[in-house]
């Protein structure tokens, strides 16, 4: 039970469930995103990374770094990138929202929407320049990317805080 930072290990329990399985869901609806979706443009919003940003800010000292390397080997696995690509990006993406938290956490709405465009365009800029052709289109496509997911995240942290009140009582 050490691993457990909780006192009482069904809280824990359920809240770790509740992670992995969002998780789990995530990579599942961004490799079905891509798969539709790369026709159109090439690819999809990063839906598995905003949801790891989300369990960084809400529980910090329950995500830890595990989750982002198994959801970012899933991800690498569905997705056919080289193994460690995700887990990379991932890993260094949850430790500066894990260290920044609750600055994050202060910020209006907007201003997570902002910071989360800011990220998902990052993200994808580093994964198109160091693991895919790199073409104006491309930059276009990373753009709108960037811009959906500032879109949807208000949405994904209303979901995921419905979620995480209900499930972990934390």
């Amino acid at each position: 039970m050490a691993y457990f930072s909780s006192k009482n290990p069904n809280k824990t329990l359920s809240t770790q469930l509740a992670i992995g399985i969002s998780l789990i869901l995530g990579v599942f609806f961004q490799s079905l995103l891509n798969f539709f979706s790369y026709e159109i443009y090439g690819s999809s919003i990063p839906i598995t990374l905003m949801i790891l940003i989300y369990w960084n800010i809400a529980l910090p000292k329950n995500i830890g770094l595990s989750w982002s390397f198994i959801s970012g080997i899933l991800l690498d696995l569905n997705l056919g990138y080289f193994l460690g690509t995700h887990v990379i990006l991932f890993l260094f993406i949850s430790y500066l929202t894990q260290r920044y938290f609750h600055r994050i956490r202060a910020m209006f709405q907007i201003q997570q929407s902002i910071l989360i465009a800011t990220i998902v365009f990052l993200y994808l800029l580093i994964l198109y320049v160091f693991f895919q052709e790199f073409s104006f289109f491309v930059i276009l496509a990373i753009i709108l990317n960037s811009l959906i997911s500032a879109l949807v995240w208000p949405i994904l942290f209303g979901l995921l805080r419905l979620i995480r009140r209900k499930y972990t009582h934390a």
